[in-house]
């Protein structure tokens, strides 16, 4: 007659548990941080893509507005002057405005620092019907976008385009018109790329 040894039943010792449990609970907290930077990244990837795009939105409306740069005068005290002036902060120039619809046609526009109460700086422009060279200019009554909010730097330089110079001050009062436009701007998430602009017209 043949015997069957006994089998020892074995299960998991106290020791044992622990040890599986807490390298569960090391791969479960090791998965979730993964989780945790790649949805970090990709939120980060997303504020970059949206500031690219703002970035190309900015440049290209003011593109097309220096591209579109009317070579026009106006009457200053009894002297025509060109109606185009600049300095460090912003400058004013005179071009179509047909995103508008039937507002559309030559508009002086102006651009420069909006100041808030609370010490923000924002990037405005502001669009007044040109009506000849002896018109009012009240720009209490001017459309008013902004560009960019909470910016932190901003400077515009203007070239002369027989001498090459770059200059911030181009008065109204000069024969010719720069021959490009160099705006460097920054907000609260750093320095932009600078935007220079030819203006085609100009020459």
């Amino acid at each position: 007659m043949s015997r069957h040894l006994p089998v020892r039943q074995r299960g998991f010792t106290l020791i044992e548990l622990l040890i599986a449990l807490a390298v569960t609970a090391a791969v479960v907290g090791l998965m979730f941080a993964g989780f945790g930077v790649i949805g970090r990244t990709e939120d980060r990837n997303q504020r970059t893509m949206e500031r690219a795009e703002h970035m190309l939105t900015v440049s290209q409306w003011l593109g097309r507005k220096f591209d579109g740069l009317r070579l026009l005068s106006r009457q200053e005290g009894g002297v025509f002057v060109r109606f185009f002036s600049g300095n460090a902060a912003g400058l004013m120039w005179v071009a179509p405005l047909p995103e508008r619809g039937s507002a559309g046609g030559l508009h002086v526009f102006r651009i420069g620092p909006l100041r808030h109460n609370d010490g923000r700086v924002d990037l405005s422009v502001e669009a007044l019907p040109y009506d000849g060279s002896a018109m009012a200019m009240d720009w209490n009554q001017a459309l008013r976008e902004t560009l960019l909010t909470d910016v932190r730097t901003l400077q515009w330089h203007f070239q002369d385009g027989r001498t090459g110079a770059w200059t911030q001050q181009w008065d109204a009062s000069q024969a010719q018109y720069p021959a490009r436009i160099r705006l460097e701007l920054g907000d609260a998430r750093g320095e932009w790329p600078p935007l220079v602009f030819p203006l085609a017209r100009a020459r």
